[in-house]
């Protein structure tokens, strides 16, 4: 990423390859011996909070950008954290099962 000023005007220039490099970084399966793990890592692109609701927009290792949405049942105790977890557990869950269908294809993580 950088950053230029322009008058007053301040503009950020993101660099794809760096962002595309960290998810990669972020996203593996090891495994040792008995033991296997696995990371997987995704950009927050924007969360928008609608009691109850929340919109969570992210961008995956393959560079897609997609939205999941997650409700906090208990609108009287809304936490923002929780729902947003719940929202990221979801993606998470979207992403994770897309794993059999980079596999089929040949992408490489």
């Amino acid at each position: 990423m950088a950053k230029y000023k322009v008058g007053d005007e301040l503009i950020v220039v993101q660099d794809p390859n760096e962002e595309n490099q960290k998810l990669k970084e972020l996203t593996k399966l090891t495994i040792d011996g008995e033991y296997a793990q696995i990371s997987w890592g995704l950009k927050i692109i924007s969360i928008e909070y609608d009691k109850p609701n929340v919109t969570l927009t992210y961008r995956n290792v393959k560079g897609e950008i997609n939205k999941v949405f997650a409700v906090c049942k208990d609108v009287e105790n809304f936490d923002n954290e929780m729902v947003l977890e719940k929202a990221l557990l979801k993606a998470f869950q979207n992403e994770i099962i897309n794993i059999t269908v980079f596999k089929n294809v040949g992408y490489k993580l």
